[in-house]
């Protein structure tokens, strides 16, 4: 199976990100890493040996443009299954390898991983109580084969408001067009986190420049399972 993974990036520190691709260099199955200047590229990148892509302006969504742009250039080259990595976060070297391994066992058109969750200067903090492959999953945890494709569209046609909370939307119309899922507990993620609540679950005191992710919270609060799934039918205007 041949698996790309996209990573947008906009004034991502370049030690961070530099970190992400080595992550992808150090996988145990073989996967090439697109990434995607989400306006203000560092053109240093083009010498890692990824195919860099570079937009003109920042797409002011979160990233999901870039992933969208991303996954097409990915299909139109004929890969098998795309994989999302944000520039701050990175994978174990069997991210991919599990994933892969866990579509041949089940057949499942998507496959997930557990995450665990790091602080903002890479150390671990815990496994996620989250991502459980049901109820939540992140980005930077999907993998979508062939079979899932028609889902990619949802990462720009949804309404601009509901970008911050963009996981949920797609993982709710993954759902509700009932495609087969297949999750490893097993977690293979390392995601760096910038909200206070994931540190207080851990009984710590939030860092500096963190968030509270008021935010998201609001909107989850505003909309329902039936309303994320419409918005991933819905151009902002």
């Amino acid at each position: 199976m041949k698996i790309a993974v996209i990573t947008p990036y906009f004034n991502t520190p370049l030690e961070w990100l530099y970190e992400c691709h080595l992550s992808i260099r150090a996988q145990t199955y073989p996967c090439t890493h697109f990434i995607v200047a989400d306006g203000q590229p560092y053109d240093v990148i083009d010498s890692w040996g990824v195919q860099h892509i570079k937009l003109p302006v920042n797409s002011a969504d979160y990233g999901d443009t870039p992933r969208a742009i991303g996954s097409v250039a990915a299909i139109g080259q004929g890969f098998d299954a795309i994989a999302y990595l944000d520039a701050d976060n990175w994978y174990e070297p069997e991210h991919i390898f599990t994933l892969a391994e866990l579509h041949k066992a089940t057949g499942a058109a998507v496959v997930t991983s557990a995450r665990n969750l790091h602080r903002l200067n890479g150390t671990l903090l815990g496994k996620c109580l989250e991502v459980d492959g049901e109820r939540f999953v992140d980005t930077n945890c999907l993998l979508l084969t062939r079979a899932a494709f028609k889902i990619i569209p949802v990462w720009w046609m949804m309404a601009h408001k509901y970008h911050p909370i963009d996981d949920r939307v797609v993982w709710a119309n993954i759902k509700n067009r009932n495609l087969s899922r297949a999750h490893s507990a097993k977690a293979t993620v390392a995601y760096r986190t910038a909200f206070a609540n994931h540190y207080r679950q851990f009984g710590e005191d939030p860092p500096a420049g963190t968030k509270s992710g008021a935010e998201i919270f609001k909107l989850l609060k505003e909309i329902n399972r039936q309303q994320l799934q419409q918005a991933g039918k819905r151009r902002s205007k």
